[in-house]
């Protein structure tokens, strides 16, 4: 029994002296341009929409393995909270807004819509981490919003979409956030 007991606490004090493993690797979303005012400017969410708005807290996420392809990735938010969620590009015809989208598996859109959050590939060539949408031929674009133009709408565009020329080619890189100074575990 003796032997038991001290092969316990010594099991005890080397698992809580050991670092801790298994904590998720977090990102942030930025903005690489040939415009200044868009140029390293991090994106964040105004109401479901990513992009470039004055009072809103920077994105942060988590990639996770995609059921899709294995050599693409789901951008899940962190902090986790109730509820399940993850950055989605939604819309129509060829210009899809990029979106933080609560529960994309179980949401419910209108008939033609595109709601993909599975189909995001995260490059890593040392120039810039971008982030690719595999989904379909396209790139990411910037569109000013807002009464004084001064906050952007992050989309991605492909050949089909119609628009008019108000808007910047951007990349949307990735970085990883210091996880020292991330606070781990559900939101409220």
């Amino acid at each position: 029994m003796k032997w038991q007991a001290l092969a316990l606490s010594f099991l005890a004090t080397t698992g809580l002296a050991s670092p801790i493993f298994g904590q998720p690797e977090i990102y942030t979303l930025r903005l690489s341009s040939r415009n200044k005012a868009l140029d390293g400017q991090y994106l964040g969410v105004n109401g479901a929409l990513v992009g470039v708005f004055k009072d809103s807290s920077v994105v942060r996420f988590i990639p996770v393995p995609s059921g899709s392809s294995s050599n693409l990735v789901e951008l899940h938010t962190y902090p986790v909270g109730k509820e399940e969620r993850a950055l989605a590009l939604v819309g129509k015809q060829g210009l899809l807004d990029f979106s933080d989208v609560v529960n994309p598996a179980a949401s419910n859109f209108p008939k033609g819509t595109t709601c993909d959050w599975t189909a995001f590939r995260l490059g890593s060539s040392t120039a810039k981490k971008t982030v690719v949408y595999a989904g379909k031929a396209g790139g990411w674009v910037a569109f000013p919003t807002g009464p004084d133009g001064s906050d952007w709408s992050v989309k991605w565009k492909d050949s089909s979409a119609i628009t008019i020329e108000n808007y910047m080619t951007v990349d949307v890189v990735y970085e990883a956030v210091d996880a020292t100074k991330v606070e781990f575990g559900p939101s409220s």
